[in-house]
């Protein structure tokens, strides 16, 4: 369907909205489009009687300019309204690669769309040439496509920029010796770019130069090393990244070189001879060496960075002996020669001979910075000494010279900066001409530490029986002599000395720490080895366990000889013992450390040593032992024994001291059992027990000693 039909009926809707009358449609028909296309659509202007529908066009894009920033392309318009003067809505914007032809391509970023303004920005625009077009919108129809503007360069590359000659030319070690020198500079853009705009260029960092074009020619002047910093900048903007060339112009001649040569040429460095001394840095230094018969020889140097120069292996073993002169000359590396120096030597090689040497048998600890090396040599010699530690990693250079009957000492030598193990000392003797004879070579062991003592068997707990035989054992270095010592708090120790085997450097031995205080002790070895040195102390941790100090049996009742209710027995220990180790329950504070509900007290005859031991004692757990009363409170026989319970007052009670040092038991009421009637003698009671200290250390497994004589 054309165009003319499309809008045919359109307009006989409008003529008959016209015809209506009391709301009569003016429209306004709006086409669009391009080519022979026409799209339209209505849109109400008034409400004249007529009712006739106007048609209108949207008229083409204005043709776009286009500035390029790089790759940021800037895109600019003039206003585009229809043929009737309407305003448009907005703007899509295209580019195309060709100035004609080809395909369009939507723009994007800040372009894509439909513009409103009447300029846009498309960034990250691909390397190019490319050509814009605008297309003005109104509503949901488009104009005409305007027509391309002018060729936009997209360039994101930079340019290129290299030297593309120095004159004169430098020679092979890169010197001018003529100034001024001229650099040429040439930059060329990528194909397609937007070109080449400029070079700026700096010489040794001062102010930059901005040369237009393609090409710059740099003027460097002076004696130096200059540095001439160059870039290109093309049209769009691109600066290309900063590079340098150094120039360096050398026109003036170097000083007279400084020339070092030995007093003698001798035996010992005739065919290394060390001439050396110092020029302009880096310049070649030629040395002529020429003796009285006519011998020469001239070999050459560069001087280093900072001007020294040496010829250590020049050999003048072809030379006679005598006087020698040595010559030298500097040219430096533009070629430029200095005028010359000239020194003499003489060369004289005959040798002493080989000086005696007596060292020490070894170095050890004791004596490591205070040794002595002697010997002799030929009178006046100077004798040099060197000692060195296994692989020559460390060495000790020492010198002196030979009294007049040929004898020399060094004493006082530290050698504490050389390796433990063999030393090697070589001397050698130098006569006053330099020659120096064969050397004489001794060695020694040095050792300065011997290895940290273990402890493979140091007793942790150690109960009050078992104190007079503690085995403590443990490795050293074979044959150290290795001191162990057991000491506590108080000041006493009991020491002792064991030989390490020499094989396995196992050691081992008893100590009696009978003299040592129950609680914690601390074991310490320190080793001595065969040379003398003496190792770090190594330690361990003990703790000697609980003793009964005494135990006592006493009646205040005043029935003397007798057993009977209120008789008390108290245990007295050396140290705290732990509250929980005589009854589980004791776990709080020193108040709740006593019993007596239920608590049974039991004398049981046992031949001329009765025992008291206490049962149903209200502990989930109860060690509180057994005391041999030293005499007999019972009679023999089944009914023999005696057991003391009561209620209230007269209950049995046993309870801790809040020192957790005294355990006291009292008898209550009798509950079974008859006493004897007759007194009997007081006799040594001990007690027994299974109680720990607070360090977990339990009683000796047998009876307390007997103390003194008490009883009920």
């Amino acid at each position: 369907m054309s165009d003319d039909q499309i809008r045919q009926p359109r307009r006989r809707r409008a003529v008959r909205a016209g015809r209506r009358g009391t709301a009569a449609l003016a429209a306004v028909l709006l086409v669009g489009g391009t080519g022979a296309a026409a799209y339209a659509y209505w849109q109400a202007t008034s409400t004249s009687p007529d009712g006739i529908a106007v048609a209108d066009t949207v008229q083409a894009g204005a043709r776009p300019t286009v500035s390029a920033a790089k790759q940021d392309l800037t895109v600019s318009w003039a206003a585009s309204t229809t043929a009737g003067g309407r305003a448009v809505s907005g703007y899509t914007v295209q580019r195309y690669s060709t100035a004609s032809g080809g395909t369009a391509v939507p723009a994007t970023g800040a372009c894509s769309g439909v513009v409103t303004n009447l300029s846009c920005i498309e960034s990250a625009v691909p390397n190019g040439t490319w050509y814009y077009t605008v297309t003005p919108v109104l509503g949901n129809w488009a104009g005409t496509e305007g027509s391309r503007g002018a060729g936009a360069i997209a360039d994101g590359i930079a340019p290129s920029v290299s030297v593309a000659g120095i004159t004169p030319t430098p020679n092979s070690a890169g010197y001018n010796n003529s100034s001024p020198v001229s650099v040429s500079l040439a930059a060329q853009d990528q194909a397609g770019g937007s070109g080449v705009a400029s070079i700026s260029y700096t010489v040794d960092g001062g102010q930059s130069v901005t040369v237009p074009g393609g090409t710059a020619n740099v003027s460097v002047a002076g004696d130096g090393t200059h540095t001439v910093a160059y870039s290109a900048t093309d049209v769009a903007g691109n600066v290309s990244a900063a590079q340098q060339v150094t120039v360096r112009i050398d026109t003036k001649a170097p000083g007279a070189p400084a020339l070092v040569v030995p007093t003698f040429v001798n035996l010992s460095n005739v065919s290394a001879v060390p001439v050396s001394g110092s020029a302009e840095a880096l310049s070649t230094v030629k040395v002529v060496v020429a003796d009285a018969a006519g011998h020469t020889t001239s070999p050459t140097v560069t001087a280093s960075s900072n001007g020294s120069w040496s010829l250590p292996t020049l050999n003048l073993s072809g030379f006679v002996d005598g006087p020698i002169t040595v010559t030298a000359t500097a040219t430096d590396a533009a070629g430029n020669t200095s005028p010359a120096t000239t020194a003499t030597l003489t060369k004289d090689t005959v040798a002493p001979g080989a000086p005696s040497l007596v060292v020490p048998t070894s170095v050890s600890s004791k004596d490591v910075a205070s040794e002595t090396v002697s010997g002799t040599a030929e009178p006046g010699a100077s004798v040099a000494l060197t000692v060195s530690d296994a692989g020559a990693v460390h060495s000790i250079p020492l010198s002196v010279t030979a009294k007049s009957d040929g004898s020399w000492s060094l004493t006082g030598l530290n050698f504490t900066g050389l390796t433990d193990g063999q030393l090697t000392y070589t001397a050698t003797a130098t006569d006053a001409a330099g020659n120096t004879g064969p050397s004489v070579t001794q060695t020694d062991t040095k050792k300065t530490s011997t290895v940290l003592p273990t402890f493979t068997a140091a007793p942790a707990k150690i109960t009050s029986d078992a104190v007079g035989t503690v085995q403590v054992s443990g490795t050293a270095e074979p044959g150290a002599s290795v001191a162990v010592s057991a000491s506590n708090a108080g000041g006493s120790s009991v020491p002792s000395t064991v030989t390490a085997n020499t094989s396995t450097g196992v050691w081992a031995t008893t100590l009696n720490l009978s003299s040592l205080a129950s609680g914690s002790f601390t074991y310490t070895a320190q080793a001595t080895d065969t040379y003398g040195n003496v190792s770090g102390v190594a330690t361990a941790t003990g703790r000697i366990g609980p003793k009964v100090s005494y135990v006592k049996l006493s009646n205040p009742t005043g029935a003397t000889g007798k057993v009977a209710p209120g008789d008390v027995v108290t245990i007295v220990f050396n140290e705290p013992i732990s509250p929980t180790s005589l009854c589980s329950t004791w776990t709080g504070a020193s108040s709740t450390w006593t019993g007596s509900s239920g608590l049974n007290v039991q004398i049981t005859h046992n031949g001329s040593n009765d025992t008291l031991t206490l049962s149903s004692t209200g502990c989930t757990t109860a060690n509180f032992g057994t005391v041999f009363l030293g005499a007999n409170y019972t009679t023999a026989g089944a009914d023999g024994s005696l057991q003391f319970k009561g209620s209230g007052v007269n209950q049995s009670t046993v309870s801790l001291s809040s020192d957790q040092t005294t355990l006291t038991i009292r008898l209550g009421s009798l509950f079974k059992g008859t006493p004897p009637t007759t007194s009997t003698t007081a006799g040594a009671p001990s007690y027994q027990g299974s109680a720990t200290d607070v360090g977990g250390v339990s009683l000796g497994s047998g009876p307390s000693v007997p103390g003194a004589v008490s009883g009920f």
